[in-house]
Formats: structure tokens, sequence, C-alpha cells
């Protein structure tokens, strides 16, 4: 329509607009429109009635299958063997023993109390002496100076200080004369506390001795152990 020989084919209905400077039309349906993209929306499901049936069924949801997770392997615990030093009765003594004690006991019979020659007044002594000191859980731990050897408690030194060597605890509870004379063969039996280097030696009674005593004199005959500091 811009030309003039465009102006020719122009209806008459619309000369008079075009005379006056119209240039363009609009007509309708030569655009098209893009429509910016949007969301699918996913349609609901309706409840859908059975023939013969007037109650609505709903819908099964659908059901997310998971794969069973891969079993995690539990860790193994292998138990602690002792040391290739400890054989025989020692190793079970071993095993016995108390894993961080602050207090190493001995006496000359307790290779005969874990040996399986146990005697009750001893146990009824030391369970009262325990009550008595109240000290924690796991602060004794009892190691002997002796062992059964064919049917024959043998004193054995090497063995009580390889046990203690373990723990390096900075005291020990020793009962009796003849088991001081196992641990500390030069040790004068007079005295009743022997200081090391490294640790701290407390001579008290005789188990056998203390049996025989009521359990107010057990506990005041072995009273210098209450002023220890763990």
């Amino acid at each position: 329509m811009g030309s003039p020989s465009a102006r020719l084919k122009t209806r008459e209905s619309l000369r008079s607009w075009v005379e006056s400077g119209l240039e363009f039309l609009y007509r309708p349906g030569s655009v098209s429109v893009v429509d910016a993209p949007s969301e699918q929306v996913a349609a609901p499901i309706a409840a859908t009635t059975p023939a013969g049936n007037g109650q609505p069924v709903r819908p099964t949801p659908p059901v997310s299958r998971q794969e069973p997770a891969a079993a995690r392997p539990r860790p193994t615990v292998t138990p602690i063997a002792p040391p290739p030093d400890f054989h025989g009765p020692w190793a079970g003594f071993l095993k016995s023993a108390k894993t961080s004690p602050k207090v190493v006991l001995t006496y000359m019979e307790l290779g005969l109390d874990l040996g399986g020659q146990s005697d009750p007044r001893r146990r009824d002594v030391l369970k009262n002496l325990q009550a008595h000191l109240r000290w924690p859980a796991g602060t004794i731990t009892f190691w002997p100076c002796s062992a059964l050897q064919d049917n024959t408690l043998q004193p054995d030194s090497g063995m009580f200080w390889k046990g203690w060597d373990l723990w390096r605890t900075p005291t020990i509870a020793c009962f009796g004369e003849e088991a001081l004379r196992v641990i500390l063969p030069d040790a004068d039996p007079a005295m009743s506390t022997h200081m090391l280097e490294h640790v701290i030696v407390y001579v008290l009674p005789p188990l056998a001795r203390l049996t025989t005593m009521l359990p107010h004199e057990q506990q005041l005959a072995v009273d210098v152990l209450t002023k220890i500091r763990l």
C-alpha cells in the first residue's frame, strides 16, 4: 500500500483512509503468538465407581520399592592374648587382672586362690578390707607372687615383676613377710614401707593372721592404705 500503484487496488470502503495517510492494516490471525513455556501440572486422579457399587474406589497410591541396603560388615573383636612370656597359670592370672589398676595387691596364697583352691576365709577378709577402703572399682588388681607347679606353690619373683611392669602401679600392697621375701628378697622385714624408684611397697599382716581377727581389727591392721592418694 505504500507505493502509488498500490492505491489502484484499494477497496472503495478503505480509500478515504488511505488518502488520509493510512499505510498498514492489522489482519487478525496473521501474527502467531508464542506462549511462554509453563510448568506441567499433573491432573488429579479422580475416584472411580465400579459398576453395581455406589461406593467410590480410591486409587491405590504408587508404592515405592527400595532396594535393601547392603549389610555393613560388623567389626570383629579379637580377644587380647597374653604376652608370650606369660605361660601356664600366669596367662590365666593375667586374663582376670584389671586393665588400668592403681594398686597391685599380692600375698603368698593368692596363687592358690586364683588357681582354683580358694579359701572362703581369705575371701571374706579381702571383701571386708575393700569395703573399708572404699576405693573405686578397678583400683585394685590381684597379682600373685607364686603359682601352682606340680601341685606345689612355687614362688616366682620374675613373673610378679613382669606383671607389675604391664601396669606400673605406684603402689603395691604386700600381705605377709613371706610374700615380701619373694618380691623384694633384700628388703628389711622390720620395715612396713619400702620406697623404690617407681613404686612404694606397703607391708601388711599376712592373710593367715587377718583371718583370726574381728572385722574391725582387720580394718585397723590395713589402715595405712587409707592414706594413699590415688
